[in-house]
């Protein structure tokens, strides 16, 4: 009976896929930090490079070609609704305890433009600043070079 209601509080709770870059040093330890925090939402993390591999229908995601998927973090909602760079970096802060009361600040005039504009400063900086990893290092986990 436990399980019953324990996978009903489950379903009921909300999902959010968030695509992000699996070969930018930055987005995986951002990343890695959001899973660790307190999400009233199931937080589905997958790399744009392995969007191919997942058997996955994401809604709305055939509108977005991989380039504009790979210039900024996206949030798909299962109703449809994408969330891009800031809008989706809030739209994840909804659902995070203690956080939650960032969120409304996106909505002041000018916080707004001054938030996506530093996103997308970061965002085109990203490689320079925090490096790239590997193709075959996503979530974290890099294939071993031969040893001499």
């Amino acid at each position: 009976m436990g399980s019953r209601r324990k996978q009903a509080e489950e379903d009921r709770r909300e999902k959010l896929i968030v695509l992000y870059d699996g070969t930018c040093n930055l987005c995986l330890a951002s990343v890695r930090r959001l899973k660790e925090l307190q999400s009233t939402a199931i937080l589905r993390f997958i790399p744009v490079q392995s969007l191919e591999e997942t058997y996955e229908t994401i809604p709305e995601l055939s509108a977005v070609t991989e380039e504009q998927l790979l210039t900024k973090m996206h949030v798909v909602e299962m109703d449809g609704t994408l969330h891009a760079g800031a809008a989706g970096v809030v739209r994840i802060l909804r659902t995070v305890r203690g956080l939650r009361w960032l969120a409304p600040l996106y909505r002041v005039p000018g916080l707004r433009g001054a938030a996506d504009f530093m996103y997308r400063f970061i965002a085109g900086r990203r490689y320079e600043w925090f490096g790239k990893t590997d193709e075959s290092c996503h979530d974290g986990v890099c294939a071993l070079g031969k040893r001499d």
